[in-house]
């Protein structure tokens, strides 16, 4: 309680009485100020009775003579208020329901939705007709140009997946490296560094790429669960070789440049890619895996004569990009004409029918990821409102962190998001909340996004719930635990190329240094 003191002298000790309707009353002391205000904080009203109170601030002279009062009511009810409880409790009470949701077995985008919705009912008091707010937010979420490059990237990799390009892919690599120790290990992780470079979906590569190699390896002698755990992390470097629709999205969402984040991705994924290779000649070494019969110059030379046109696509997206020929909505566009020019024109092995049914599933997949990218721009935008993200980096103390400190905080936040959630969810959620981080800081945005796609890439490919493992599962038809038994080593290498990102930063920005300053 407060108030100010008209009319009398300085410094006078003020006696305020709070009666409730049983009689029942709390005596409390405060003194005025200079200038005549005064308060009291922390009062104990456990023992008067819910209903009216009424409140009474007196000033007396040494005689008693009331110099100065007033007189106020107010209500006290200490019944639980569902409402009030969850007003208190708010950030609480969304994740809750949002994991209620997703144990209930709601995909992904229910949830969002329902948190967003939810938010918006308690910041406005249960007024409903500021919903109108979450539905402009999820407008502006999918409103960007450039997310129309996220359709026209998948289109290009469903047909791509549903033709030969992938096979002639693979033949390539097998040509070339097959004959060393771990051979077929190291095409595969090299088929989908060279199919990320087409795809740049992480998802397609696991099943453009491993459909078709995991016979192979079983064949030449591999353990199903490492071949199923090198197919699942190896698909990690689709999401860091341009395109990326990782980095689309955040390179939306963090506003930067988009061509920049994909030039900085080719630095660690090739890193990643020999570190890979390393453990699989490692790995054959130790379990005696025989070699594979070595392709002569004649057989190389007709894997890249028939590989030649696939190699087209890297060559059109990168190097128009590289050389700013086109933005990468322009290259999305021209990846989708190049993909039906050479399924359909040169392989022929997509009918009209075939490309109908692959534009009806892009459509389907696409309606999905902009109902995330809205849902997740209105959740975000709610969670922003409602200061949520302050609270939270405000505990964790990241205001007095430095660089490293920020980086490394970053790149734990997104790991273990991705654990749990669809990389574009928490793209969408988290770069808000440490965008004012990264500024303060000073770190340059072209290595935070390249850092985040990396770490969005190895928790979707991590226990007990990231989206690759799940896709495995279903194209392979293997038990969980099969599927995941094998991946410690392959998470251990990208978590130590992550940490390398954070001290060696050149990994990525060479590259993007070279093109473009």
């Amino acid at each position: 309680m407060y108030g100010y003191a008209e009319g009398v002298d300085r410094l006078q000790e003020v006696s305020i009485t709070l009666s409730d309707p049983d009689a029942k009353t709390v005596e409390l002391k405060a003194e005025t100020n200079k200038i005549g205000n005064w308060s009291v904080e922390d009062i104990d009203i456990g023992t008067l009775s819910d209903g009216e109170i009424a409140i009474t601030a007196a000033i007396t002279d040494q005689a008693g003579k009331i110099l100065a009062q007033t007189d106020s009511m107010a209500v006290l009810d200490t019944s639980f208020n569902l409402f009030e409880f969850m007003n208190k409790h708010f950030a609480a009470t969304i994740f809750l329901l949002m994991v209620t949701l997703l144990l209930l077995g709601f995909p992904m985008k229910i949830p969002l939705i329902a948190g967003a919705t939810l938010g918006v009912v308690l910041l406005y008091d249960g007024d409903l007709s500021q919903m109108q707010f979450m539905i402009q937010q999820m407008m502006a979420g999918i409103r960007p140009a450039a997310l129309i490059a996220v359709p026209m990237f998948i289109l290009s990799a469903d047909i791509m997946t549903r033709g030969k390009s992938a096979e002639k892919l693979i033949d390539l690599v097998m040509a070339f490296v097959r004959h060393i120790k771990g051979g077929l290990a190291v095409s595969t992780a090299g088929a989908c560094a060279v199919f990320g470079a087409v795809s740049g979906s992480t998802q397609a590569t696991v099943v453009a790429i491993g459909s078709p190699l995991r016979p192979r390896l079983q064949e030449g002698g591999y353990k199903d669960s490492f071949i199923l755990a090198l197919i699942v992390n190896s698909s990690d470097i689709a999401f860091l070789i341009p395109p990326s629709i990782g980095m689309i999205i955040y390179g939306i969402v963090a506003k930067t440049s988009i061509p920049e984040l994909f030039i900085a991705g080719i630095g660690p994924g090739l890193l990643i890619l020999l570190l890979f290779s390393i453990y699989s000649v490692v790995y054959a070494y130790i379990n005696k895996i025989p070699i594979e019969p070595k392709a002569s110059w004649s057989e190389r030379g007709k894997a890249l004569y028939r590989a030649l046109w696939p190699l087209g696509f890297p060559a059109i997206i990168i190097g128009g990009i590289f050389g700013g020929i086109f933005s990468p909505t322009e290259a999305a566009a021209v990846s989708v004409a190049y993909a039906i020019l050479l399924e359909g024109f040169i392989f022929r092995t997509m009918t009209l029918k075939d490309f109908w049914d692959t534009s009806l599933s892009t459509g389907l997949v696409t309606a999905v990821v902009f109902i995330l990218v809205g849902a997740g721009a209105a959740f975000a935008w709610v969670l922003s409102y409602a200061q949520v993200p302050q609270q939270l980096l405000g505990t964790i103390g990241i205001a007095e962190m430095g660089k490293y400190g920020v980086l490394f905080v970053i790149s734990i936040a997104f790991f273990v998001g991705c654990m749990f959630v669809d990389p574009i969810v928490v793209i969408l959620i988290l770069v808000p909340i440490f965008a004012p981080s990264v500024h303060n800081v000073g770190l340059d945005p072209v290595l935070v996004g390249t850092i985040i796609t990396l770490q969005v890439a190895i928790g979707s490919a991590t226990p007990p719930f990231g989206c690759d493992i799940f896709t495995a599962i279903a194209v392979f038809k293997r038990p969980y635990f099969d599927v995941v038994r094998g991946t410690p080593p392959f998470i251990l290498i990208l978590l130590s190329v992550a940490v390398a990102m954070i001290f060696f930063p050149d990994i990525a920005l060479f590259l993007r240094d070279v093109a473009f300053r």
